[in-house]
């Protein structure tokens, strides 16, 4: 039994990471499925824009958890749905921050930044944010991520966006003490919106900006300090017996481990196996042996679990309860 696949205090989070068609959702749904059977309540959620997860279950899913059999529960996050959720989120947030802001077009502006690089990255921690938050209704929770890169990116954005409101907040105050310096000089600064007279904040408690930016700090460090412990947190990645998925595995467990991340499994998807020698695929069998001596060699430290490459493609909860104890069990 892998015991850093189960929860230990709380739940667990289980993010199944890999290269686009290396089986990462077959080998996602198989985990919770197995998971589930052993009396964990389990929730597999795909955040991968490119749904299948659905598929693999042979059942139709939304973003709503929508139970399988006892314990276990899927959904499929919208992407689109999920940008423009946390668009007007921070479109609500502007307005209350800055009043003055109701005269201009911000709907123009929010379709805009709709297409802006990074801000899928951003959509997609908000939506993990929330699923963490939600944690305590699950003894596991699994994520089928979207194609390594991306994954990657989101997983960074918790340290990198701390690093940012860190930085803002310093800037805030340093405005906050101007202002005050200014207010002891000037009086304090006014002025009309509809009629409605306001004083420009000059005290961190009353000012909304400040307030927003910690509140912003707290939510990230949250999911900084979800994704960084290890009694909370696995990564699984999964990859093929090629080299290209080595070396996108290789670059994923050395960013991983700039930020702290734990990467706990390695799972090898479609491993040949023969009883006799077939020289039609002796090169491709060749090939396979160098890249599983090589992933024994650069992972010494990780556990490596080889899937064989099945007669057909394993799909409905039989198939993945089987794949899921392989996995699970070793």
């Amino acid at each position: 039994m892998r015991e850093f696949l189960l929860p230990k205090e709380g739940f667990r989070a289980v993010f199944v990471i890999g290269k686009g068609g290396v089986g990462k959702t077959t080998t996602s749904a198989a985990l919770a499925t197995a998971i589930a059977k052993k009396g964990y309540k389990t929730l597999i959620v795909s955040l991968d824009p490119a749904h299948n997860l659905g598929d693999v279950f042979m059942v139709k899913l939304s973003d709503k958890p929508k139970e399988l059999r006892e314990n276990l529960y899927a959904s499929e996050l919208d992407m689109e749905k999920l940008i423009k959720g946390y668009l007007k989120h921070l479109e609500d947030n502007l307005k209350h921050m800055y009043r003055y802001l109701t005269v201009i077009n911000l709907e123009k502006y929010f379709e805009v930044l709709s297409f802006s690089p990074g801000i899928e990255e951003y959509a997609t921690l908000e939506a993990v944010r929330n699923i963490l938050l939600d944690g305590d209704s699950w003894d596991v929770i699994v994520f089928d991520t979207p194609p390594t890169g991306l994954t990657l990116r989101v997983l960074a954005l918790p340290r990198i966006s701390l690093i940012w409101a860190d930085k803002l907040i310093e800037i805030r105050k340093k405005i906050l003490e101007r202002r005050r310096m200014i207010a002891k000089v000037h009086g304090d600064r006014k002025f009309q919106l509809e009629g409605e007279e306001f004083i420009l904040p000059k005290e961190e408690e009353e000012d909304p900006v400040m307030k927003e930016l910690l509140e912003y700090r707290k939510e990230v460090e949250f999911v900084e300090r979800v994704i960084t412990d290890p009694n909370k947190t696995s990564v699984v990645a999964v990859m093929n017996p090629e080299m290209l998925p080595l070396y996108e595995t290789e670059r994923a467990y050395e960013s991983l481990k700039k930020f702290q991340i734990p990467l706990n499994m390695i799972v090898i998807n479609k491993v040949i196996t023969v009883e006799r020698e077939i020289p039609e695929i002796k090169v491709k069998l060749d090939a396979q042996k160098r890249v599983l001596e090589e992933i024994e060699r650069k992972f010494p430290k990780t556990e490596i679990i080889k899937v064989p490459m099945f007669a057909e493609e394993p799909r409905g909860l039989e198939w993945l309860e089987r794949l899921g104890g392989m996995v699970l069990e070793g």
